[in-house]
């Protein structure tokens, strides 16, 4: 079983009794930052087959209302995680709890804070998809390999919740 399977399943038995409207994928991250684009990355691949996402860009804070006008039962942050040795594109789920010890953000505030307000204020499951990145740096474009990884994490996501 591959790394996009075993998460499709994953997502399947924790998203699955949600109807897709309630659920909210919420990418983050800076489309200038290289591979730091995989949030938003992933919110544009799910455009049109998602009822709801959203592209925080870099500041998830700022989209907090946006988020709790729309009553979710499941918010799921898509960001670049750096989970140690790992090859560009692998997911992982990471909960709130455990972002600090999971892998390391790529933003200067952690998003645990902003995960953890959005449950108190929406009683919502909230938690992240990290993707592994391969290149962190100034400069638009996602490094080799990272485009099709993304392609396959969508598809995941997306059969997950009986939309492929």
């Amino acid at each position: 079983m591959d790394d996009f399977t075993d998460l499709a399943g994953k997502l399947k038995a924790r998203l699955g009794g949600i109807p897709a409207e309630r659920i909210v994928f919420v990418g983050v991250g800076n489309r200038f930052r290289g591979d730091d684009a995989a949030g938003p990355a992933i919110v544009d691949l799910l455009a049109g087959h998602v009822p709801h996402g959203i592209d925080a860009g870099p500041a998830p804070e700022n989209v907090t209302g946006s988020i709790k006008r729309l009553k979710p039962g499941a918010i799921v942050f898509v960001d670049a995680l750096i989970l140690g040795d790992q090859p560009p594109g692998t997911p992982a789920i990471a909960e709130i709890g455990d972002i600090r010890h999971v892998g390391e953000s790529t933003h200067a505030l952690s998003l645990d804070v902003v995960m953890e307000y959005l449950k108190t204020e929406t009683g919502a499951d909230v938690f992240m998809i990290g993707v592994q990145p391969g290149h962190i740096a100034d400069g638009e474009g996602l490094s080799p390999g990272m485009e099709g990884q993304l392609r396959r994490l969508a598809a995941a996501i997306l059969r997950s919740i009986g939309k492929q």
